[in-house]
């Protein structure tokens, strides 16, 4: 054998181990360190950084599976490990939060086997309801806080319009289970960001609010507040949208309806754009997506190097 033979041999091995170091060095950085984490620091300047994803957001938990907003749906997030959860809070007549989405007037048709207000109700009332599918009970966000302590990120909207005399029982809950780093509040209610803003600032907090729009047009958004998230209807997740809400310190997060019909490539449209949580109807099969979509990119950047190596 030609000595010419032994040193292309040689350098031919020498690539491939090359190769091999390459592909475990991007292997643990993604399981390691890229890996999306639980989102406990979601709306941190962190999440604008090179290494941020997209996270993904089970709109009412894993609807999919377990009728939404119960005990049973959040508890399939935590076993699918998805990085957060939303869901919806009113307040019942003797002062409980309780989970529902109901409607304006929090009325329990379409959800339990009722037509009355949640609102109008006590908890010991409420509690005997079961769900029109699999008879599941009404759950209290005490309930899911002691279910998701340390494990899953809460996007809490609250559906409930009585600002003045929810926001200290949301408070409160919020200071007994020290969820500060855990949760964000959601409303279509600006007045729920004014509370935040002065509770903030009067106590050395940093707690975070997304601001809700419903179907609403680009040129009506407010981008002045930084350290919170724009929280939109996915068509107008643009990358211009997420662009300009970075440029002034705020996360997107685009939101999907129920029963809508969602397609890996509307989560690759999202995941492009820039959005930073994906609050969706099938969060498994969107974490498994954008799982993959990141993997994937990570061999390209592989593939990348070693064009450059030979």
């Amino acid at each position: 054998m030609s000595l010419n033979i032994l040193v292309i041999r040689q350098k031919l091995l020498l690539k491939i181990l090359i190769v091999a170091l390459l592909a475990l060095i991007y292997t643990f950085l993604y399981f390691v360190i890229y890996k999306p984490k639980k989102l406990f620091k979601r709306h941190s300047q962190d999440i604008f950084s090179p290494s941020h994803k997209t996270f993904i957001e089970a709109h009412r938990g894993v609807i999919k599976e377990i009728f939404q907003n119960t005990l049973e749906s959040f508890q399939k997030v935590l076993e699918y490990n998805i990085e957060s959860l939303e869901t919806d809070a009113w307040l019942s007549k003797d002062n409980i939060l309780i989970l529902l989405h109901g409607s304006i007037s929090s009325n329990l048709k379409g959800f339990y086997n009722s037509r009355d207000n949640a609102t109008e109700l006590t908890w010991k009332q409420l509690s005997k309801y079961r769900t029109i599918r699999d008879n599941l009970k009404m759950p209290r966000l005490s309930d899911l806080f002691e279910l998701t302590k340390n494990k899953v990120f809460i996007n809490l909207e609250i559906k409930d319009p009585r600002v003045n005399l929810v926001f200290p029982k949301v408070i409160e809950l919020i200071e007994k289970y020290n969820f500060f780093d855990q949760i964000a509040i959601s409303s279509y209610s600006y007045g729920y960001y004014y509370k935040i803003k002065e509770y903030n600032k009067r106590n050395n907090k940093n707690l975070t609010f997304g601001f809700l729009y419903y179907k609403t047009e680009e040129k009506y958004y407010n981008y002045n507040h930084t350290g919170n998230s724009l929280n939109i209807y996915w068509p107008y997740a643009s990358k211009t949208v997420c662009d300009k809400a970075h440029k002034n310190g705020m996360a997107v997060m685009a939101w999907f309806l129920p029963h809508q019909k969602e397609s890996n490539e509307l989560y690759k449209q999202l995941i492009e754009n820039g959005v930073d949580v994906i609050c969706c109807n099938d969060p498994v099969k969107a974490k498994k997506f954008r799982d993959n979509y990141y993997i994937k990119k990570m061999f390209v950047k592989i593939f990348s190097s070693l064009y450059k190596l030979f």
